[in-house]
């Protein structure tokens, strides 16, 4: 009786320090070196990882493909085409440039509003607002 006790008490240890370290891990962050960008999604983006990688390489510019704009609703599956966009309810995503000024502020901060729909590839991303932070030492 007492090895059970002891064998369960050891996995909800366990357990409890997985789910400890599991909530540090943010997959939702996207750091680039060239350009030094680092790309912040909020919890409310429900995609999957590789639309959110498609996403944050758009944002960084390190995509060929641009960003669907707002006048240019171009549905690429027959659902979309014929019932419209399903489009989620808008995610924001903070992009840091670092290193942009010489002297503090260095860092330049975008803050989009992203828009997506969940059955195709339609996506729009809107600058909202932007500015210089320090976050990067002088060099």
């Amino acid at each position: 009786m007492k090895t059970l006790k002891f064998i369960v008490s050891i996995a909800v240890i366990s357990l409890l320090a997985l789910v400890v370290f599991a909530d540090g891990y943010n997959p939702l962050t996207y750091q680039y070196t060239n350009p030094e960008i680092t790309l912040v999604f909020s919890e409310s983006l429900e995609v999957t990882p590789e639309r959110q990688q498609a996403i944050a390489d758009k944002l960084a510019g390190v995509s060929t493909n641009n960003l669907i704009s707002p006048e240019t609703d171009a549905p690429n599956n027959i659902i979309c085409t014929i019932f419209g966009h399903d489009i989620a309810p808008q995610a924001t995503v903070t992009a840091t440039h670092h290193k942009v000024n010489k002297y503090n502020p260095r860092c330049l901060m975008e803050v989009y509003h992203v828009t997506y729909c969940k059955r195709c590839d339609y996506t729009v991303s809107e600058l909202d607002n932007d500015f210089f932070i320090v976050c990067c030492p002088e060099d």
